[in-house]
Order: C-alpha cells, then structure tokens, then sequence
C-alpha cells in the first residue's frame, strides 16, 4: 500500500508555507544516479539523504505503516486516499508540492504506476500541484505518457535532469518541463549544449524568495530550471562535470 507524510504547512525556508508531501525511498526509480544505494559515482547527491529529512523524517516513513506515527503522534502515516482528500480540500489555485523526498508512485521502481498518478492528477483538479521525477522518459513510452498526460491535465511534473545533456535529452520528449542539478558554485544563468536557458532557481539564489512565491516549477515552460546541489557530496557533481 502506497504511504506519505503530509505536512500542511512547510517550515522550510525554500518551499515557503505551503502544503508538501513525503513519499519512502522505494519509489525513487533505479534510473536516477543520486540515491544513495546507486552504482553511480554521484551516489548520495540526492539533498534528501541529509540533515533532519533523510536522517529522521524518510526513515521513519520507510519503517512504518499506513495509520502509524511517531513524534508523539503529531507526524501520521497517510494512505493515497488520504492524500488525495487532502489535496481536494485545498482552496482552488492552492500551490503544494509533492515529494519533498521520494518520486512518483511505482511498484517495481523501473514504471510509474499510471492509476496512482490518475488519482493524484485528478485530486489536483483546480490546484497548483507540482513535482519531480527521474523516472525515465527516454526509454520507457510508459513513463512518458504519463507524465505527458498529468502535466497536460495541470499536475506539474518536472522532468529531472542529471547533467545539462541531459537536460536536452528531456526536453526534446516533450513530456514536461525540465530541471537540473547544477553545481554548487553555480549562481548565474547558464545555456545547455542546445542553446536552451537554463534559471538558476530564484529561491536558491535570492532572498525572500520561496516556492510559494516564485511558482516557476509549477508551470510549464520553454526553459530549465537549475538547482545549485546540496549537501555533503555536493563535491560529487562538481567532480563529475569536470570530467565531462
């Protein structure tokens, strides 16, 4: 049975006080090279491994059922259903992340589970919900068409991108918007092999700016969104550009 956090209200500097959500470890496909279990030389790139999130809130969700809690009772274990009621509740044009942590649902962590996803974009219905996956689109015409069709019915999912050619790669399948993880040190905007812009994201860069006010990645859009990375292997990227 598919699980989340759901905080109502982020504390987080960058997301602003908006709704997020929290999905365990197993839906973060095998495609993406930053988990931390991943062959990749940029494994544990991923800003969610780190500090109270990946240290204490991903755990904990990873280790309890749907209807389980922990800190007393205040953080609860929700089901889809849940969720979703969640989010119609919502007062109409709300923006809310999901996945602050985690990826879409899946149950074999290679394709999205398409009815999950249905129900998420359908409770979204009115809403400006937004979201990231590195489930592959490239190779699996599954994964694409799903994520073509939740961004084309207002559930934004933004394609991650591991590097800047990659980048291209995503965009040219037309299957949402796109972001990447950039360097740490990179703090201008920048252009991808194909001449695409690349916006460092205004919330990492500038202050008083959140997700909540800044609402590119709740769009769609012609240009990228760059993520100067995070955390203690952050060295990690850098490294691996300057190989490239």
């Amino acid at each position: 049975m598919s699980k989340f956090l759901i905080t109502k209200r982020s504390q987080n500097r960058v997301t602003g006080p908006i709704m997020v959500t929290t999905s365990p470890r197993k839906t973060c496909p095998s495609a993406c090279p930053f988990r931390k279990t991943s062959d990749s030389d940029q494994a544990g790139l991923c800003y969610a491994e780190h500090g109270m999130l990946g240290g204490f809130l991903w755990t904990k969700l990873d280790d309890l059922l749907v209807g389980g809690s922990f800190q007393n009772g205040a953080i609860k274990v929700h089901s889809l259903e849940e969720l979703c009621n969640s989010i119609r509740s919502l007062p109409k044009g709300t923006i809310w992340r999901h996945n602050q942590a985690g990826d879409l649902p899946t149950k074999d962590g290679e394709t999205i589970d398409v009815a999950e996803l249905d129900c998420l974009v359908a409770a979204n219905d009115n809403k400006q919900g937004f979201t990231y996956t590195h489930f592959d689109v490239i190779n699996n015409e599954n994964n694409c068409e799903a994520v073509k069709s939740a961004n084309d019915n207002g559930f934004t999912i933004n394609l991650s991108a591991n590097d800047l050619e990659h980048a291209d790669q995503l965009s040219e399948t037309n299957a949402g918007p796109v972001t990447v993880v950039v360097p740490a040190s990179q703090t201008m905007n920048t252009l991808t092999p194909n001449g695409v812009k690349v916006v460092v994201c205004p919330a990492r860069v500038r202050e008083n700016v959140t997700c909540a006010t800044c609402r590119l990645c709740a769009r769609q859009r012609d240009f990228v969104i760059g993520f100067p990375a995070l955390g203690r292997n952050q060295h990690k990227l850098k490294a691996a550009n300057d190989n490239a």
